[in-house]
């Protein structure tokens, strides 16, 4: 039978294997002996969890302080996952986060995590010697099975054995002796001390059966002391890619928690400050000279909190805030780090502020003068002689509301665009024909020759205005949106002239547009010229496969693109913003990454393969050359083509020679849309959710009878009768082979 690794992440804590005991080791328990083994362990077990993609809590471990006065906690690496941010949890519910993964080793399924305990006082377990081990001997394991804190169980050393080819497929052998282990395992105990009867930690459980619950292993503690003594410290800024900021972009101050997904910052648990204040601090210049603005949409989840705009900053404790607290807004002045130096310099009611809702924060600096905006309505105006035109603007947060910020602006005048009379006037007749008349079509070509910003926020005032005619105004935003979106993508792949010029990065921006109005298109444009730039510091002069190499070094060993193995059908990882923000993705998305930096660095020869089950880069110059082929989900590891023949057929795909040739780019960007369209009928059994993507999949390949299909029968499922009706009478009229058109026609004839 064979043991999977990746069986870990369910994995296992309380199996436990002990030691020879510092006398003669007894062959049973003595009475009360695990009770007080587990007085003694208890303090220093905890519970370790990844935070996932959505702030949610995922793969649940277990492990135990090791170093108190350094705060080490050890664990399993699978445990923490790849990139993403971690916490534990001690079995009196004090959560604590982790500061940096202070050693770690992936061939051993280890790491030690450094946490920041606070003033706590932490009690750590000692470190046996595994090499004493023998078989037979008595062991209790402690961990959280099932994500239940802190169990106990009692077993004995099996065995001590390296594993092989009988228990574990060959690409996850573990080249170490390992403790087998008699004993009860179930989800959540990865991690885990496994202790002797003096309570010295002999071995840290890693692994468990795939059937036999009863059966699981556990690395010795020896492994655990090795890395020790040599650690190889990654800070968590460094380590977590999943909604890690930019540190050229923002300076974090006060320890607050500050994320980013989809070009949205996010402020969680209050800061250091007092207050629970926090900031975070933008990189870019204010104008050396004359007045300027700030600008931020802000949502707060609890209203007797505070979040907002913070300026003149000196990088430390004084700064400038503008923000709303207690449902009213205000501005005020910090002189230094406590309460005595906090100056509420304005403080007042404002009925252009919306609770609970995005708002629109702006502040002007002329001089001395400062007016702050909310929602476009000037609230208040100050002459405070203490400002100057100096110091770092960005956000700040106080106590524990949970903030989320988007489209913040440095300018010199960051006032929205406003409708004229004349625009809403227009607005209103184009409302009023698609109310009374029912048919989007002309509505929409008069609404696209408007800017975006106007179109959508004025659909977005009636439809509260008018709270019976909301959904039909709403439908008809989305409706607008998605005609932009797929006019942009037309757009994108009809200006390259040549197919093979096709930007695939800019088509899969407006790919990950069709779920998100407000995405920054230009934000993001930014960051991938960024990672285009270091990419060609990183890779140089060198040319040929040296380097498709060097860039292949730089994203997935230097910069840390991964593969997404936990969410695999997350749609952020099929969204290259959200890949970008995440460093995590699927191997088209990544695959996409990777071909258009190569294209931008005049890296030639490289292009996309279209293997069954698995998107992978080929690189060759020569026809005559040997095809090299870059997995780049599995950071980028090479393979010949008989391997990937192989990978296909794992797959349960058999993958021909005309698989190995270039993938045109319109293909990839359908292929990217299939998957989309397949997350949300097979895996996510959403129909509705398939619709924005079935319409951009037909607006590039409007021959597609199985798409059109497929957007008829969501079409009927969302009652859209007529819409339907034209989907089919097209299938009718054009006659695509493969369809039996005596049903179609019976069906078509049926609907209402």
């Amino acid at each position: 039978m064979k043991l999977s690794l990746s069986i870990c992440l369910i994995a296992l804590l309380v199996i436990v294997v002990s030691a020879e005991d510092k006398s003669a080791s007894p062959s049973y328990f003595q009475p009360g002996q695990i009770e007080q083994l587990t007085q003694q362990v208890k303090p220093a077990v905890v519970t370790v969890r990844q935070i996932g993609r959505d702030g949610d809590r995922r793969g649940v471990g277990s492990g135990f302080v090791i170093d108190a006065e350094k705060r080490l906690v050890a664990t399993n690496l699978h445990v923490i996952g790849e990139g993403r941010p971690v916490e534990v949890e001690f079995t009196d519910g004090e959560v604590y986060r982790v500061q940096s993964v202070h050693s770690w080793d992936a061939k051993i399924d280890m790491a030690v995590l450094q946490i920041d305990s606070g003033d706590r006082q932490l009690q750590a377990l000692e470190i046996g010697d595994s090499k004493q081990l023998k078989q037979g001997q008595l062991i209790v394991g402690f961990g959280a099975p099932m994500g239940l804190k802190f169990s106990v169980v009692s077993g004995v050393v099996s065995a001590i054995r390296k594993l092989d080819e009988d228990f574990l497929d060959e690409d996850e052998m573990l080249n170490i002796p390992m403790i087998q282990l008699a004993m009860p395992i179930e989800q959540g105990n990865s991690g885990g001390p496994v202790v002797n009867l003096n309570g010295e930690v002999m071995g840290i459980v890693a692994l468990k059966h795939r059937i036999q619950a009863n059966l699981g292993f556990a690395v010795p503690s020896a492994e655990l002391t090795a890395i020790l003594e040599k650690p190889n410290t990654v800070a968590m800024s460094r380590w977590v890619t999943i909604g890690a900021l930019d540190p050229r972009q923002w300076t974090i101050l006060m320890n607050g928690d500050w994320t980013q997904r989809g070009g949205t910052l996010m402020a969680s648990n209050p800061g250091s400050g007092f207050g629970g204040r926090t900031l975070c601090l933008s990189e870019q210049k204010i104008p050396s000279d004359g007045a300027y603005e700030i600008a931020v949409r802000v949502r707060l989840d609890d209203e007797s909190g505070a979040a907002g705009i913070a300026f003149g900053s000196d990088g430390a404790d004084r700064h400038y805030g503008f923000y709303p607290s207690g449902g009213q807004l205000r501005l005020t002045r910090f002189d230094g780090p406590d309460v005595y130096s906090w100056n509420i310099l304005e403080q007042l009611p404002v009925d252009a502020y919306l609770p609970g809702e995005w708002n629109r924060l702006r502040v002007r600096i002329d001089g001395d003068l400062i007016t702050g905006y909310v929602n476009g309505v000037e609230v208040l105006s100050l002459d405070d002689g203490a400002i100057t035109n100096g110091g770092k603007v960005g956000l700040c947060k106080f106590r524990q509301t949970n903030a989320e910020f988007r489209e913040f602006r440095l300018g010199s005048d960051l006032q929205a665009p406003m409708l004229t009379d004349e625009m809403r006037t227009a607005f209103d007749t184009v409302i009023d024909g698609y109310l009374a008349e029912g048919d989007s079509s002309l509505s929409l070509d008069s609404l696209v020759e408007t800017g975006d910003a106007q179109a959508l926020g004025y659909l977005e005032e009636k439809a509260a205005a008018y709270e019976e005619m909301a959904e039909k105004m709403r439908q008809l935003k989305s409706q607008l949106h998605q005609r932009r979106v797929a006019d942009e993508l037309q757009a994108a792949i009809a200006g390259a002239g040549d197919a093979s010029d096709i930007d695939l990065f800019e088509v899969a921006l407006q790919i990950a547009r069709i779920d998100d109005p407000s995405l920054d298109l230009s934000h993001y444009r930014s960051v991938f010229e960024r990672l285009v730039a270091d990419s060609k510091d990183y890779v140089g002069d060198v040319k040929g496969k040296a380097a498709v190499r060097k860039l292949r070094d730089f994203l997935f060993r230097e910069s840390g693109f991964h593969g997404s193995r936990q969410e695999y059908y997350h749609h952020a990882n099929s969204y290259i913003n959200h890949v970008l923000d995440d460093r995590e993705g699927l191997p088209i998305t990544l695959s996409i990454l990777y071909i258009e930096i190569a294209r931008r660095l005049d890296i030639s020869g490289i292009y996309g393969v279209a293997l069954p089950g698995q998107f992978l880069v080929g690189f060759r110059q020569d026809p005559n050359q040997p095809l090299l082929l870059l997995d780049v989900f599995d950071s980028g590891q090479e393979l010949t083509q008989l391997e990937a023949e192989r990978l296909a057929a794992s797959f349960g795909y058999f993958a021909d020679e005309s698989v190995f040739e270039p993938s045109p780019p319109l293909d990839i960007a359908k292929r990217m849309l299939r998957n989309l369209i397949g997350i949300e009928l097979d895996k996510l059994q959403n129909p509705p959710g398939a619709l924005g993507y079935l319409d951009l999949m037909l607006a590039i390949d409007p021959e597609s009878a199985q798409q059109r299909f497929q957007r008829a029968l969501v079409l009927v499922q969302t009652k859209q009768f007529e819409a339907a009706k034209r989907d089919l009478d097209w299938l009718l009229d054009s006659r695509p082979p493969g369809i039996n058109y005596q049903r179609l026609e019976m069906f078509r004839s049926r609907l209402p």
